[in-house]
Protein backbone atom coordinates (compact mmCIF):
# COMPACT_ATOMS: atom_id res chain seq x y z
CA UNK A 1 0.00 0.00 0.00
CA UNK A 2 1.64 3.29 -1.03
CA UNK A 3 1.83 6.47 1.00
CA UNK A 4 -0.07 8.41 -1.64
CA UNK A 5 -3.82 8.07 -1.94
CA UNK A 6 -4.75 6.79 -5.38
CA UNK A 7 -7.95 8.08 -6.97
CA UNK A 8 -8.79 4.60 -8.21
CA UNK A 9 -7.19 2.09 -5.81
CA UNK A 10 -7.11 -1.60 -6.60
CA UNK A 11 -7.49 -3.23 -3.19
CA UNK A 12 -7.87 -6.95 -2.47
CA UNK A 13 -11.34 -8.36 -3.11
CA UNK A 14 -12.21 -8.36 0.60
CA UNK A 15 -11.60 -4.62 0.83
CA UNK A 16 -13.24 -3.63 -2.47
CA UNK A 17 -16.08 -1.17 -1.95
CA UNK A 18 -17.58 -0.78 -5.41
CA UNK A 19 -19.98 -2.96 -7.38
CA UNK A 20 -21.97 -5.93 -6.20
CA UNK A 21 -18.84 -7.73 -5.01
CA UNK A 22 -18.21 -4.80 -2.67
CA UNK A 23 -21.80 -4.78 -1.45
CA UNK A 24 -21.70 -8.52 -0.83
CA UNK A 25 -18.42 -8.21 1.07
CA UNK A 26 -19.94 -5.49 3.27
CA UNK A 27 -23.08 -7.53 3.90
CA UNK A 28 -21.06 -10.65 4.77
CA UNK A 29 -18.77 -8.78 7.17
CA UNK A 30 -21.77 -7.22 8.91
CA UNK A 31 -23.31 -10.68 9.27
CA UNK A 32 -20.00 -11.95 10.67
CA UNK A 33 -20.17 -9.38 13.45
CA UNK A 34 -23.54 -10.76 14.58
CA UNK A 35 -21.69 -13.87 15.76
CA UNK A 36 -20.27 -11.66 18.48
CA UNK A 37 -23.74 -11.17 19.94
CA UNK A 38 -25.59 -13.64 22.17
CA UNK A 39 -25.90 -16.55 22.24
CA UNK A 40 -22.54 -17.26 20.54
CA UNK A 41 -20.59 -14.20 21.79
CA UNK A 42 -17.60 -14.81 19.49
CA UNK A 43 -16.39 -11.28 20.20
CA UNK A 44 -12.97 -11.59 18.48
CA UNK A 45 -14.82 -12.20 15.20
CA UNK A 46 -16.91 -9.09 15.78
CA UNK A 47 -13.80 -7.00 16.45
CA UNK A 48 -12.22 -8.26 13.24
CA UNK A 49 -15.41 -7.52 11.28
CA UNK A 50 -15.54 -3.92 12.52
CA UNK A 51 -11.80 -3.59 11.88
CA UNK A 52 -12.36 -4.54 8.24
CA UNK A 53 -15.18 -2.01 8.05
CA UNK A 54 -12.68 0.67 9.13
CA UNK A 55 -10.17 -0.40 6.50
CA UNK A 56 -12.79 -0.54 3.75
CA UNK A 57 -13.96 2.97 4.65
CA UNK A 58 -10.37 4.18 4.26
CA UNK A 59 -10.33 2.72 0.75
CA UNK A 60 -13.73 4.30 0.10
CA UNK A 61 -12.24 7.70 0.98
CA UNK A 62 -9.93 7.43 -2.07
CA UNK A 63 -12.82 6.97 -4.52
CA UNK A 64 -13.92 9.68 -6.94
CA UNK A 65 -17.07 10.11 -4.86
CA UNK A 66 -15.87 9.20 -1.34
CA UNK A 67 -19.09 10.12 0.44
CA UNK A 68 -21.19 7.89 -1.80
CA UNK A 69 -18.68 5.03 -1.52
CA UNK A 70 -18.52 5.38 2.27
CA UNK A 71 -22.30 5.46 2.62
CA UNK A 72 -22.76 2.33 0.50
CA UNK A 73 -19.99 0.45 2.31
CA UNK A 74 -21.41 1.15 5.77
CA UNK A 75 -25.06 0.77 4.71
CA UNK A 76 -24.56 -2.73 3.30
CA UNK A 77 -22.45 -3.65 6.31
CA UNK A 78 -25.33 -2.50 8.53
CA UNK A 79 -27.85 -4.40 6.44
CA UNK A 80 -25.93 -7.61 7.10
CA UNK A 81 -25.52 -6.79 10.79
CA UNK A 82 -29.08 -5.73 11.50
CA UNK A 83 -30.75 -8.06 9.02
CA UNK A 84 -29.15 -11.17 10.49
CA UNK A 85 -29.21 -9.76 14.02
CA UNK A 86 -32.98 -9.19 14.18
CA UNK A 87 -34.27 -11.81 11.73
CA UNK A 88 -35.94 -13.52 14.69
CA UNK A 89 -38.57 -10.74 14.70
CA UNK A 90 -40.16 -12.68 11.83
CA UNK A 91 -41.17 -15.35 14.36
CA UNK A 92 -43.69 -12.91 15.82
CA UNK A 93 -45.49 -12.60 12.48
CA UNK A 94 -45.68 -16.38 12.15
CA UNK A 95 -47.05 -16.74 15.69
CA UNK A 96 -49.70 -14.10 15.09
CA UNK A 97 -51.27 -16.04 12.22
CA UNK A 98 -51.44 -16.47 8.46
CA UNK A 99 -52.75 -12.95 7.84
CA UNK A 100 -49.53 -11.47 9.24
CA UNK A 101 -47.00 -13.66 7.40
CA UNK A 102 -47.01 -11.54 4.19
CA UNK A 103 -45.91 -8.58 6.33
CA UNK A 104 -42.93 -10.47 7.74
CA UNK A 105 -40.30 -9.99 5.04
CA UNK A 106 -40.95 -6.30 4.24
CA UNK A 107 -41.18 -5.39 7.94
CA UNK A 108 -37.95 -7.18 8.95
CA UNK A 109 -36.04 -5.92 5.92
CA UNK A 110 -37.53 -2.47 6.35
CA UNK A 111 -36.40 -2.32 9.98
CA UNK A 112 -32.90 -3.50 9.06
CA UNK A 113 -32.66 -0.95 6.25
CA UNK A 114 -33.88 1.87 8.49
CA UNK A 115 -31.26 1.06 11.14
CA UNK A 116 -28.59 0.72 8.44
CA UNK A 117 -29.24 4.25 7.22
CA UNK A 118 -27.65 5.63 10.38
CA UNK A 119 -24.51 3.57 9.85
CA UNK A 120 -24.55 4.65 6.22
CA UNK A 121 -24.45 8.31 7.29
CA UNK A 122 -21.55 7.55 9.64
CA UNK A 123 -19.70 5.80 6.80
CA UNK A 124 -20.38 8.78 4.54
CA UNK A 125 -18.83 11.14 7.10
CA UNK A 126 -15.74 8.94 7.65
CA UNK A 127 -15.00 8.59 3.93
CA UNK A 128 -16.03 12.10 2.88
CA UNK A 129 -13.79 13.68 5.52
CA UNK A 130 -10.61 12.00 4.21
CA UNK A 131 -9.10 12.36 7.66
CA UNK A 132 -5.42 12.25 8.41
CA UNK A 133 -3.91 9.28 10.31
CA UNK A 134 -4.98 9.31 13.95
CA UNK A 135 -7.91 11.59 13.23
CA UNK A 136 -9.34 8.91 10.92
CA UNK A 137 -9.43 6.51 13.87
CA UNK A 138 -11.15 9.07 16.08
CA UNK A 139 -13.61 9.89 13.29
CA UNK A 140 -14.54 6.22 12.85
CA UNK A 141 -15.03 5.75 16.59
CA UNK A 142 -16.99 8.94 17.22
CA UNK A 143 -19.20 8.92 14.10
CA UNK A 144 -20.31 5.32 14.53
CA UNK A 145 -20.76 5.75 18.29
CA UNK A 146 -22.86 8.84 17.55
CA UNK A 147 -24.93 6.82 15.08
CA UNK A 148 -25.54 4.25 17.82
CA UNK A 149 -26.61 6.95 20.24
CA UNK A 150 -29.07 8.31 17.69
CA UNK A 151 -30.33 4.76 17.04
CA UNK A 152 -31.02 4.41 20.75
CA UNK A 153 -33.09 7.61 20.92
CA UNK A 154 -34.55 8.58 17.53
CA UNK A 155 -38.33 7.97 17.23
CA UNK A 156 -38.35 6.24 20.60
CA UNK A 157 -35.14 4.33 19.91
CA UNK A 158 -34.17 0.74 19.24
CA UNK A 159 -30.79 0.11 20.95
CA UNK A 160 -30.78 -3.64 20.28
CA UNK A 161 -27.46 -5.49 19.74
CA UNK A 162 -25.25 -2.45 20.18
CA UNK A 163 -21.63 -3.46 19.47
CA UNK A 164 -20.77 -3.18 23.18
CA UNK A 165 -22.96 -6.21 23.88
CA UNK A 166 -20.41 -8.55 22.25
CA UNK A 167 -18.87 -9.00 25.71
CA UNK A 168 -21.05 -11.41 27.74
CA UNK A 169 -22.83 -9.70 30.64
CA UNK A 170 -21.48 -10.73 34.02
CA UNK A 171 -17.99 -11.43 32.71
CA UNK A 172 -14.87 -9.38 33.32
CA UNK A 173 -15.05 -7.44 30.04
CA UNK A 174 -18.61 -6.29 30.78
CA UNK A 175 -17.88 -4.61 34.11
CA UNK A 176 -16.77 -1.31 32.60
CA UNK A 177 -20.44 -0.64 31.83
CA UNK A 178 -20.82 0.19 35.53
CA UNK A 179 -18.85 3.39 34.83
CA UNK A 180 -19.65 4.31 31.21
CA UNK A 181 -22.77 2.24 30.35
CA UNK A 182 -23.26 0.24 27.18
CA UNK A 183 -22.64 3.37 25.10
CA UNK A 184 -19.13 3.60 26.52
CA UNK A 185 -18.63 -0.11 25.88
CA UNK A 186 -19.64 0.51 22.26
CA UNK A 187 -17.09 3.34 21.98
CA UNK A 188 -14.42 0.93 23.22
CA UNK A 189 -15.45 -1.76 20.71
CA UNK A 190 -15.11 0.70 17.82
CA UNK A 191 -11.80 1.89 19.28
CA UNK A 192 -10.44 -1.63 19.64
CA UNK A 193 -11.53 -2.41 16.08
CA UNK A 194 -9.77 0.66 14.65
CA UNK A 195 -6.59 -0.20 16.54
CA UNK A 196 -6.80 -3.81 15.37
CA UNK A 197 -7.18 -2.64 11.77
CA UNK A 198 -3.98 -0.61 11.95
CA UNK A 199 -2.16 -3.39 13.79
CA UNK A 200 -2.96 -5.79 10.94
CA UNK A 201 -2.82 -3.54 7.87
CA UNK A 202 -0.47 -0.70 8.78
CA UNK A 203 3.25 -0.70 8.11
CA UNK A 204 3.68 0.82 11.58
CA UNK A 205 2.13 -1.95 13.63
CA UNK A 206 3.68 -1.52 17.07
CA UNK A 207 1.74 1.49 18.39
CA UNK A 208 -1.78 0.32 17.38
CA UNK A 209 -1.01 -3.25 18.47
CA UNK A 210 0.17 -1.96 21.85
CA UNK A 211 -2.92 0.26 22.20
CA UNK A 212 -5.21 -2.67 21.32
CA UNK A 213 -3.54 -4.97 23.87
CA UNK A 214 -3.44 -2.27 26.54
CA UNK A 215 -7.15 -1.40 26.29
CA UNK A 216 -8.21 -5.06 26.17
CA UNK A 217 -6.01 -5.93 29.14
CA UNK A 218 -7.26 -2.87 31.03
CA UNK A 219 -10.88 -3.86 30.47
CA UNK A 220 -10.21 -7.40 31.62
CA UNK A 221 -8.09 -6.32 34.58
CA UNK A 222 -10.64 -3.81 35.85
CA UNK A 223 -13.47 -6.32 35.49
CA UNK A 224 -11.55 -9.13 37.17
CA UNK A 225 -10.62 -6.88 40.09
CA UNK A 226 -14.20 -5.70 40.44
CA UNK A 227 -15.56 -9.24 40.44
CA UNK A 228 -12.93 -10.47 42.88
CA UNK A 229 -14.31 -7.99 45.44
CA UNK A 230 -17.95 -8.70 44.61
CA UNK A 231 -19.63 -9.51 47.92
CA UNK A 232 -23.40 -9.94 47.62
CA UNK A 233 -25.80 -9.76 50.55
CA UNK A 234 -29.50 -10.57 50.48
CA UNK A 235 -32.64 -8.74 51.55
CA UNK A 236 -34.18 -10.03 54.76
CA UNK A 237 -37.48 -11.93 54.72
CA UNK A 238 -37.86 -12.08 50.94
CA UNK A 239 -38.13 -15.35 49.01
CA UNK A 240 -39.10 -14.96 45.37
CA UNK A 241 -40.65 -17.79 43.38
CA UNK A 242 -40.10 -17.28 39.64
CA UNK A 243 -42.25 -19.55 37.51
CA UNK A 244 -41.45 -20.78 33.99
CA UNK A 245 -43.79 -22.71 31.68
CA UNK A 246 -42.73 -23.24 28.03
CA UNK A 247 -45.43 -22.63 25.42
CA UNK A 248 -45.93 -21.66 21.79
CA UNK A 249 -47.15 -18.10 21.36
CA UNK A 250 -49.62 -19.24 18.71
CA UNK A 251 -51.40 -21.31 21.39
CA UNK A 252 -52.20 -18.13 23.34
CA UNK A 253 -54.70 -17.21 20.62
CA UNK A 254 -56.70 -20.42 21.15
CA UNK A 255 -58.99 -20.23 24.18
CA UNK A 256 -58.65 -23.80 25.44
CA UNK A 257 -54.89 -23.99 24.97
CA UNK A 258 -54.46 -20.58 26.57
CA UNK A 259 -56.41 -21.74 29.64
CA UNK A 260 -54.24 -24.86 29.86
CA UNK A 261 -51.13 -22.67 29.89
CA UNK A 262 -52.55 -20.62 32.77
CA UNK A 263 -53.38 -23.84 34.65
CA UNK A 264 -49.79 -25.00 34.15
CA UNK A 265 -48.49 -21.74 35.61
CA UNK A 266 -50.79 -22.08 38.62
CA UNK A 267 -49.78 -25.70 39.21
CA UNK A 268 -46.07 -24.86 39.08
CA UNK A 269 -46.60 -21.85 41.34
CA UNK A 270 -48.22 -23.96 44.06
CA UNK A 271 -45.65 -26.75 44.36
CA UNK A 272 -45.49 -27.17 48.14
CA UNK A 273 -42.32 -29.09 48.93
CA UNK A 274 -38.67 -28.53 48.05
CA UNK A 275 -37.81 -30.08 44.69
CA UNK A 276 -34.15 -29.05 44.46
CA UNK A 277 -31.40 -26.79 45.79
CA UNK A 278 -33.00 -23.68 44.24
CA UNK A 279 -36.50 -24.28 45.62
CA UNK A 280 -38.22 -23.76 48.97
CA UNK A 281 -41.40 -24.89 50.65
CA UNK A 282 -44.44 -22.93 49.51
CA UNK A 283 -45.03 -21.59 53.03
CA UNK A 284 -41.59 -19.91 52.90
CA UNK A 285 -42.29 -18.10 49.62
CA UNK A 286 -43.15 -14.41 50.00
CA UNK A 287 -43.71 -13.51 46.32
CA UNK A 288 -44.77 -15.47 43.24
CA UNK A 289 -43.71 -13.84 39.97
CA UNK A 290 -45.08 -14.66 36.52
CA UNK A 291 -43.73 -13.42 33.19
CA UNK A 292 -45.50 -11.27 30.66
CA UNK A 293 -47.67 -13.43 28.41
CA UNK A 294 -48.69 -15.94 31.07
CA UNK A 295 -52.21 -14.46 31.13
CA UNK A 296 -54.06 -12.91 28.21
CA UNK A 297 -55.76 -9.56 28.17
CA UNK A 298 -57.35 -7.75 31.09
CA UNK A 299 -56.31 -10.05 33.94
CA UNK A 300 -56.85 -7.22 36.44
CA UNK A 301 -60.50 -7.18 35.39
CA UNK A 302 -60.82 -10.97 35.39
CA UNK A 303 -62.37 -11.52 38.79
CA UNK A 304 -62.86 -15.23 38.14
CA UNK A 305 -59.11 -15.71 37.62
CA UNK A 306 -58.21 -13.60 40.66
CA UNK A 307 -60.61 -15.56 42.87
CA UNK A 308 -59.39 -18.88 41.48
CA UNK A 309 -55.77 -18.02 42.25
CA UNK A 310 -56.68 -16.96 45.79
CA UNK A 311 -58.77 -20.08 46.43
CA UNK A 312 -55.92 -22.34 45.34
CA UNK A 313 -53.43 -20.56 47.59
CA UNK A 314 -55.75 -20.55 50.60
CA UNK A 315 -56.43 -24.27 50.15
CA UNK A 316 -52.72 -25.05 50.48
CA UNK A 317 -51.56 -22.56 53.10
CA UNK A 318 -52.58 -21.27 56.49
CA UNK A 319 -51.70 -17.75 57.60
CA UNK A 320 -50.05 -15.19 55.34
CA UNK A 321 -50.31 -15.86 51.62
CA UNK A 322 -47.60 -14.76 49.15
CA UNK A 323 -47.94 -11.67 47.00
CA UNK A 324 -48.67 -12.58 43.37
CA UNK A 325 -46.95 -10.41 40.73
CA UNK A 326 -48.13 -10.82 37.16
CA UNK A 327 -48.55 -8.86 33.95
CA UNK A 328 -51.86 -7.57 32.61
CA UNK A 329 -53.49 -5.06 30.34
CA UNK A 330 -55.16 -2.35 32.40
CA UNK A 331 -58.24 -0.36 31.40
CA UNK A 332 -58.61 3.28 32.34
CA UNK A 333 -61.40 5.54 31.17
CA UNK A 334 -61.15 9.29 30.66
CA UNK A 335 -63.56 11.96 29.54
CA UNK A 336 -63.03 13.46 26.09
CA UNK A 337 -64.53 16.97 26.16
CA UNK A 338 -64.35 17.26 22.37
CA UNK A 339 -66.54 14.23 21.71
CA UNK A 340 -68.32 14.50 25.08
CA UNK A 341 -67.86 10.79 25.68
CA UNK A 342 -65.67 8.38 27.60
CA UNK A 343 -62.49 7.08 25.98
CA UNK A 344 -60.93 3.73 26.85
CA UNK A 345 -57.15 3.76 27.37
CA UNK A 346 -55.31 0.47 27.76
CA UNK A 347 -51.95 0.12 29.52
CA UNK A 348 -49.48 -2.75 29.74
CA UNK A 349 -48.91 -3.13 33.47
CA UNK A 350 -46.94 -5.03 36.06
CA UNK A 351 -49.41 -5.85 38.84
CA UNK A 352 -49.08 -6.97 42.46
CA UNK A 353 -52.03 -8.85 44.01
CA UNK A 354 -52.39 -9.67 47.70
CA UNK A 355 -54.77 -12.11 49.46
CA UNK A 356 -56.26 -12.29 52.92
CA UNK A 357 -56.16 -15.56 54.83
CA UNK A 358 -59.32 -16.76 53.03
CA UNK A 359 -57.77 -16.07 49.62
CA UNK A 360 -59.82 -12.96 48.80
CA UNK A 361 -57.73 -11.00 46.24
CA UNK A 362 -56.89 -7.29 46.23
CA UNK A 363 -54.90 -5.38 43.60
CA UNK A 364 -52.21 -3.77 45.77
CA UNK A 365 -50.20 -1.78 43.21
CA UNK A 366 -49.24 -1.60 39.55
CA UNK A 367 -46.73 0.06 37.25
CA UNK A 368 -47.47 0.96 33.63
CA UNK A 369 -45.16 0.49 30.67
CA UNK A 370 -43.75 3.65 29.09
CA UNK A 371 -41.62 2.36 26.18
CA UNK A 372 -43.98 0.61 23.78
CA UNK A 373 -43.13 -1.67 20.87
CA UNK A 374 -43.91 -0.01 17.50
CA UNK A 375 -46.52 -2.06 15.57
CA UNK A 376 -46.54 -4.51 18.48
CA UNK A 377 -48.26 -2.36 21.11
CA UNK A 378 -48.90 0.88 19.32
CA UNK A 379 -49.01 2.10 15.75
CA UNK A 380 -46.86 5.07 14.76
CA UNK A 381 -49.08 7.85 13.41
CA UNK A 382 -51.78 5.88 15.20
CA UNK A 383 -54.93 7.81 14.33
CA UNK A 384 -54.26 7.71 10.62
CA UNK A 385 -53.12 4.07 10.75
CA UNK A 386 -56.21 3.11 12.76
CA UNK A 387 -58.38 4.65 10.07
CA UNK A 388 -56.60 2.36 7.59
CA UNK A 389 -57.43 -0.68 9.79
CA UNK A 390 -53.77 -1.65 10.22
CA UNK A 391 -53.61 -4.36 12.93
CA UNK A 392 -50.94 -4.70 15.60
CA UNK A 393 -49.09 -7.93 16.20
CA UNK A 394 -49.00 -8.60 19.91
CA UNK A 395 -52.55 -7.85 21.07
CA UNK A 396 -56.07 -8.01 19.72
CA UNK A 397 -56.55 -4.41 20.86
CA UNK A 398 -55.73 -1.86 18.21
CA UNK A 399 -53.28 0.12 20.33
CA UNK A 400 -52.31 0.66 23.95
CA UNK A 401 -51.18 3.81 25.72
CA UNK A 402 -47.83 4.79 27.14
CA UNK A 403 -47.33 5.81 30.76
CA UNK A 404 -46.61 9.53 31.05
CA UNK A 405 -43.31 8.79 32.77
CA UNK A 406 -41.42 5.86 34.22
CA UNK A 407 -41.83 5.68 37.99
CA UNK A 408 -40.62 3.53 40.84
CA UNK A 409 -43.08 1.27 42.63
CA UNK A 410 -43.11 -0.45 45.99
CA UNK A 411 -44.90 -3.77 45.97
CA UNK A 412 -45.96 -5.24 49.35
CA UNK A 413 -43.05 -6.91 51.12
CA UNK A 414 -40.44 -5.60 48.67
CA UNK A 415 -38.18 -2.53 48.63
CA UNK A 416 -38.69 0.19 46.06
CA UNK A 417 -38.07 -1.17 42.58
CA UNK A 418 -38.25 -0.31 38.90
CA UNK A 419 -40.62 -2.59 36.95
CA UNK A 420 -39.52 -2.62 33.31
CA UNK A 421 -41.80 -4.61 31.05
CA UNK A 422 -40.28 -6.60 28.17
CA UNK A 423 -38.79 -4.17 25.63
CA UNK A 424 -38.22 -1.44 28.27
CA UNK A 425 -35.19 -3.27 29.64
CA UNK A 426 -33.16 -2.56 26.48
CA UNK A 427 -33.02 1.19 27.23
CA UNK A 428 -30.02 2.37 29.28
CA UNK A 429 -30.91 5.04 31.82
CA UNK A 430 -34.61 4.18 32.02
CA UNK A 431 -34.45 3.33 35.74
CA UNK A 432 -35.66 6.42 37.67
CA UNK A 433 -33.51 7.94 40.42
CA UNK A 434 -35.86 10.64 41.78
CA UNK A 435 -34.34 13.34 43.97
CA UNK A 436 -35.51 13.44 47.54
CA UNK A 437 -37.30 10.10 47.24
CA UNK A 438 -36.36 6.49 48.00
CA UNK A 439 -33.83 5.03 45.58
CA UNK A 440 -34.52 1.87 43.57
CA UNK A 441 -33.16 -1.33 45.09
CA UNK A 442 -33.94 -3.75 42.25
CA UNK A 443 -35.23 -3.99 38.68
CA UNK A 444 -38.13 -6.26 37.76
CA UNK A 445 -38.26 -7.35 34.12
CA UNK A 446 -41.34 -9.31 33.01
CA UNK A 447 -41.12 -10.28 29.35
CA UNK A 448 -42.84 -12.49 26.79
CA UNK A 449 -40.00 -13.93 24.71
CA UNK A 450 -42.30 -16.67 23.41
CA UNK A 451 -42.94 -14.35 20.45
CA UNK A 452 -39.49 -15.22 19.14
CA UNK A 453 -39.65 -19.02 19.29
CA UNK A 454 -36.36 -20.90 19.49
CA UNK A 455 -34.38 -18.15 17.75
CA UNK A 456 -31.50 -16.12 19.12
CA UNK A 457 -33.84 -13.32 20.20
CA UNK A 458 -34.47 -14.49 23.79
CA UNK A 459 -30.75 -15.01 24.48
CA UNK A 460 -29.92 -11.59 23.06
CA UNK A 461 -32.69 -10.04 25.16
CA UNK A 462 -31.33 -11.65 28.32
CA UNK A 463 -27.75 -10.50 27.70
CA UNK A 464 -28.99 -6.96 27.08
CA UNK A 465 -31.13 -7.04 30.24
CA UNK A 466 -28.21 -8.15 32.40
CA UNK A 467 -26.25 -5.06 31.35
CA UNK A 468 -28.91 -2.91 33.05
CA UNK A 469 -28.01 -4.59 36.35
CA UNK A 470 -24.33 -3.72 35.81
CA UNK A 471 -25.05 -0.12 34.82
CA UNK A 472 -27.38 0.56 37.72
CA UNK A 473 -25.66 -1.50 40.42
CA UNK A 474 -29.03 -3.14 41.03
CA UNK A 475 -30.13 -6.77 41.13
CA UNK A 476 -32.42 -7.82 38.29
CA UNK A 477 -35.38 -10.15 38.77
CA UNK A 478 -36.31 -11.46 35.34
CA UNK A 479 -39.36 -13.56 34.42
CA UNK A 480 -39.46 -14.25 30.67
CA UNK A 481 -41.85 -16.60 28.90
CA UNK A 482 -39.67 -19.05 26.92
CA UNK A 483 -36.65 -16.91 27.74
CA UNK A 484 -34.08 -16.62 30.50
CA UNK A 485 -35.94 -16.50 33.84
CA UNK A 486 -33.75 -15.95 36.86
CA UNK A 487 -32.24 -13.67 39.47
CA UNK A 488 -29.22 -11.60 38.42
CA UNK A 489 -26.89 -9.87 40.87
CA UNK A 490 -25.72 -6.23 40.48
CA UNK A 491 -22.67 -7.45 38.53
CA UNK A 492 -24.80 -9.07 35.83
CA UNK A 493 -24.19 -12.65 37.02
CA UNK A 494 -27.06 -15.14 37.08
CA UNK A 495 -27.35 -16.58 40.60
CA UNK A 496 -30.46 -18.71 39.99
CA UNK A 497 -32.23 -19.73 36.78
CA UNK A 498 -35.22 -21.87 35.77
CA UNK A 499 -35.19 -24.60 33.16
CA UNK A 500 -36.47 -23.54 29.74
CA UNK A 501 -37.47 -26.89 28.28
CA UNK A 502 -40.08 -27.89 30.87
CA UNK A 503 -42.24 -26.35 33.60
CA UNK A 504 -40.05 -25.29 36.50
CA UNK A 505 -39.57 -22.71 39.19
CA UNK A 506 -36.81 -21.30 41.36
CA UNK A 507 -37.06 -19.84 44.84
CA UNK A 508 -34.44 -17.21 45.49
CA UNK A 509 -33.68 -14.42 47.93
CA UNK A 510 -33.40 -10.91 46.52
CA UNK A 511 -29.85 -9.50 46.42
CA UNK A 512 -29.24 -6.06 47.84
CA UNK A 513 -28.05 -3.26 45.55
CA UNK A 514 -24.50 -1.98 45.56
CA UNK A 515 -23.91 0.83 48.02
CA UNK A 516 -22.09 2.97 45.46
CA UNK A 517 -24.09 3.68 42.32
CA UNK A 518 -23.54 6.11 39.46
CA UNK A 519 -26.49 7.56 37.59
CA UNK A 520 -26.56 5.71 34.29
CA UNK A 521 -28.72 8.45 32.78
CA UNK A 522 -26.01 11.04 33.52
CA UNK A 523 -23.32 8.69 32.19
CA UNK A 524 -25.23 8.14 28.92
CA UNK A 525 -25.52 11.90 28.37
CA UNK A 526 -21.85 12.44 29.24
CA UNK A 527 -20.80 9.84 26.65
CA UNK A 528 -22.97 11.61 24.07
CA UNK A 529 -21.31 14.97 24.75
CA UNK A 530 -17.84 13.42 24.49
CA UNK A 531 -18.42 11.67 21.17
CA UNK A 532 -20.19 14.72 19.75
CA UNK A 533 -17.23 16.91 20.72
CA UNK A 534 -14.72 14.52 19.18
CA UNK A 535 -16.78 14.37 15.98
CA UNK A 536 -16.68 18.16 15.68
CA UNK A 537 -12.94 18.26 16.38
CA UNK A 538 -12.36 15.71 13.62
CA UNK A 539 -14.06 17.94 11.06
CA UNK A 540 -12.27 21.06 12.31
CA UNK A 541 -8.71 19.74 12.53
CA UNK A 542 -8.42 16.28 10.99
CA UNK A 543 -9.30 16.60 7.31
CA UNK A 544 -7.36 16.77 4.01
CA UNK A 545 -4.82 13.98 3.95
CA UNK A 546 -2.46 12.84 1.24
CA UNK A 547 -2.30 9.17 2.18
CA UNK A 548 -4.40 6.37 3.56
CA UNK A 549 -4.88 6.53 7.32
CA UNK A 550 -4.08 2.84 7.74
CA UNK A 551 -0.56 3.20 6.32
Amino acid sequence: MSDKAAPHPNPPSLLRTSGWSGRFASFALGGLCVLGQAPLQFWPLALMGFALLFVRLQWASTADKPGRAGFGTAFWFGLGYFGLGVFWIGEAFIARGAAFIPLMVPMVLGLAALLSLLWGVAGWAVAKGRFTPGWAHLAFISFFALAEYVRGHLFGGFPWNMPGYIFPAGGAFSQGAALWTIYGQTVLVFGLSAALASAVFSSKKFVPAFAFALVLAGLYGFGSLRLSNAAITMQDDVTLRLVSVPFNQADKFEGQKSNQIVEAFIAESLVQEKTGPDTARLQDVTHIIWPEGAINGLAMENQAFLNYAGENLAARLDGDLPVWIFNSLRLEQRWNPRTKSKVDDYYNSSVAMTFNSQGVPTIANFNDKKRLVPFGEFIPFGKWMESMNVPVISTSLLSISSAKKKTLTQYPGLPWGSPQICYEIIFPGLTPHPNGQPKPEFILNQSNDAWFGQSWGPEQHANIARYRAIEEGLPLVRAASNGVTGVIDPYGRIIAQTEKSFSSHIDSPLPKPLKFQLSSRVAVFAIFLIILSISLLCFLFGRSRSRLAIV
